[in-house]
């Protein structure tokens, strides 16, 4: 099931090492920066108890961000239209307009729930695990749009040319 605020409380994890950390521009204009944190700041493909947050530099509506997230789900093809539809859902009701300087995380749990942060307030949660990895596909994925920020999120070194 996929709905928001359906878990108990959960605080964000203050243990956590960071990855790596990339930034996100359009154009000229710097969007936000990400970080990949992990408990040990290694990440392994298919790992779950991790967490990603994203500095927004910019504002950015509510609607864009769950514009673009549907956009990357249809992309990459992650979810069925039915899931699409309850995860925007259920986002639309936590997701705030960003400002810059707006900080969202979303913590995915070692049970597969996912549970996203306003700076350190507590917005809700997902807890169909499909929506977890999916979600984080958008950035993790080989198929991510943008292979320099996985590949920097990912401390993923490029093989020099022969």
């Amino acid at each position: 099931m996929s709905t928001a605020n359906a878990a108990p409380a959960a605080e964000l994890p203050s243990v956590y090492r960071v990855v790596a950390t990339a930034r996100v521009s359009w154009l000229w204009w710097e969007l936000y920066q990400a970080t990949l944190l992990t408990p040990d700041g290694r990440y392994q493909p298919g790992q779950r108890n991790l967490m990603l947050t994203l500095d927004y530099a910019r504002a950015i509506p509510r609607r864009d961000l769950l514009d673009a997230t549907a956009a990357e789900w249809q992309r990459l093809g992650l979810g069925t239209p039915q899931e699409q539809a309850r995860w925007l859902d259920a986002l639309a009701q936590m997701w705030p307009d960003v400002r810059p300087g707006d900080r969202l995380s979303v913590w995915l749990d070692g049970q597969g729930v996912s549970h996203f942060f306003h700076h350190q307030q507590r917005l809700g949660n997902i807890q169909d695990p499909r929506f977890g990895d999916n979600f984080l596909a958008i950035w993790l994925s080989p198929d991510s749009r943008d292979t320099a920020l996985r590949q920097q999120l990912l401390s993923i070194m490029k093989e020099p040319a022969s």
